[in-house]
């Protein structure tokens, strides 16, 4: 059984007490559970570190995204074309076409992911044969582009033709050599340094306004993270996803990998899912899975009744907390439809994603995050010697977890820094089994000489008002879009009493809008900084 104080885990040895949370249960760590396990062991051995590998020699393993049936589709477009595995294999087959003469052995390719055949190809190429792709959004303007470039000096840049917002010849790079519909820069000077041999891709968690960070993913990750969703969600070569979201966000691209790895179909638009041109579309190509985040199901639960596919029969979220009251709607909806509603938990730093619960067939799981995912373990660490034991930081363990971080180029060359364990960040509980998140570290306050968990607070006055709150010089900063209702205050007053904080503590500010990043989150460090000073976000 896997403990996490094992040596060079890095998170230290503790006699506090440890909860151990399998996908078939939990128990005390030392209890032996009489469970017999379906699914293979996790490959992590206590903080030893996993063996690097050739890239070459791994090169077979990169068809688990190209195997399915050869006549069977694996892309669709939202006008109807078809892309059957067979094309999709013969055109991942050989080295990238697109790849300029003269380039490394090894070439680091930074891909604009616009949602079209010629850019997934792209991706799938360069990933089968050994070149680490950074996935980037294709609306970065002038200057995150530049911050990326330098910090990363990747030897190619491709991009879709049409994509707006990057300049026409990127500083240090030759001009753009179309390919399809593709446009190919090559870098001038190929002098970037090494990289390590396990790595494959690199997202992106900042970098869109400020300095850039990366997670580094191994091709391991990949497939072993597609193999345990395939798995948790029994998606069959019958199912057919969309691009519901981002392909350079964890979760969209999580849900290429595991429908591509299943033999699977995937509807490639770059429509927004809140729109009916989108929903028309899922009809047309008869969708049969939905992706969303907690904004994106917030703003279908007027219209989606009405724009039900007949096809649609899966529904997962992720990305963010989705109020119990909103879980339980759409599991009606689901229930009443003959579908499933996946609620699930992830990272970009564990490949995107670590649990999951379908609602309509457990709802005893409505208000936690799931269980495990096959081949993932939680545990809780308590935050301190003197915490609670049920309420601590959530650790993650799996063959999906990360590498490590990256800033620059010579973090490319990084090994494995993380054993397969991951300390999440956020808080939470195990409660029969389940995994309930209560909030993330770093959004937890001091205002009045008391702690506050600014997630559960933004959360208790949802029934009143969506606000987003960040902490400031022990104040409390409560942004709202538009004129907030009546109720806000008084709702503010009670929250206030209940946590033993003086309303004098807290500022109500009026907004257009919210900003959210690009994954349609609340963007904190936006609101962070209208003000100028940095904030506990």
């Amino acid at each position: 059984m896997l403990g996490f104080d094992g040596v060079g885990s890095g998170l230290g040895r503790s006699n506090w007490g440890r909860w151990l949370l399998t996908a078939t249960g939990f128990c005390r760590i030392g209890v032996v559970m009489d469970v017999t396990r379906q699914d293979p062991p996790i490959d992590v051995t206590g903080g030893v570190p996993r063996p690097d590998r050739d890239w070459r020699a791994d090169q077979q393993d990169a068809t688990f995204l190209t195997g399915g049936a050869s006549d069977a589709p694996a892309l669709v477009t939202s006008d109807g074309r078809v892309v059957a595995y067979g094309e999709l294999a013969a055109a991942t087959a050989r080295e990238p076409a697109w790849l300029p003469h003269g380039t490394a052995d090894r070439s680091v390719v930074l891909l604009g992911a616009t949602p079209t055949v010629d850019v997934v190809l792209a991706y799938l190429s360069a990933f089968r044969h050994g070149h680490p792709v950074v996935l980037v959004s294709p609306d970065l303007d002038a200057a995150a582009l530049d911050r990326l470039l330098h910090a990363f000096r990747p030897e190619v840049l491709v991009r879709a033709s049409g994509a707006a917002g990057w300049p026409d010849v990127p500083d240090g790079y030759h001009p753009g050599t179309p390919h399809g519909s593709l446009l190919v820069y090559a870098r001038r000077r190929l002098d970037a340094g090494p990289l390590h041999p396990d790595l494959a891709l690199v997202l992106l968690t900042s970098g869109t306004t400020g300095r850039p960070q990366g997670v580094r993913l191994s091709r391991r990750n990949v497939h072993r993270n597609a193999a345990s969703i395939r798995q948790a969600l029994g998606i069959t070569a019958a199912d057919r996803a969309v691009t519901s979201l981002p392909l350079h966000y964890s979760y969209g691209l999580s849900v290429l990998h595991s429908h591509l790895y299943a033999g699977a179909s995937i509807v490639l638009t770059g429509d927004n899912p809140i729109g009916s041109d989108f929903w028309r579309t899922c009809a047309d190509r008869e969708v049969t899975a939905f992706a969303g985040v907690p904004l994106t199901y917030e703003g279908l639960r007027g219209p989606l009744p009405r724009v039900w596919p007949a096809t649609l029969r899966t529904l997962t979220q992720a990305g963010g907390r989705l109020r119990p009251d909103l879980v339980r709607w759409y599991a009606d909806l689901a229930r009443e439809r003959g579908a499933r509603f996946f609620v699930m938990y992830g990272q970009t730093e564990a490949t995107a994603r670590m649990s999951c619960v379908d609602v309509v067939d457990d709802p005893a799981g409505i208000g936690s995050a799931g269980r495990a995912i096959p081949d993932g373990r939680f545990e809780i660490r308590p935050l301190g010697p003197n915490a609670t034991i049920d309420v601590g930081e959530v650790l993650y363990a799996g063959p999906n977890v990360m590498m490590g971080y990256a800033a620059d180029r010579a973090h490319l060359a990084d090994g494995d820094n993380l054993r397969g364990v991951l300390p999440t960040g956020d808080v939470g509980r195990l409660r029969d089994g389940y995994l309930e998140l209560t909030g993330r570290i770093k959004r937890i306050a001091k205002t009045g000489g008391r702690r506050i968990n600014l997630d559960e607070l933004e959360e208790s006055l949802a029934a009143d008002a969506r606000v987003a709150i960040i902490a400031r010089d022990e104040r409390l900063v409560v942004f709202h879009a538009g004129d907030p209702p009546a109720t806000l205050r008084s709702a503010l007053n009670r929250a206030c009493r209940a946590l033993g904080v003086p309303f004098s503590h807290v500022t109500v500010r009026v907004l257009d809008r919210v900003p959210t990043t690009s994954t349609n989150k609340v963007d904190y460090a936006a609101l962070a900084a209208l003000d100028g000073v940095p904030v506990n976000t």
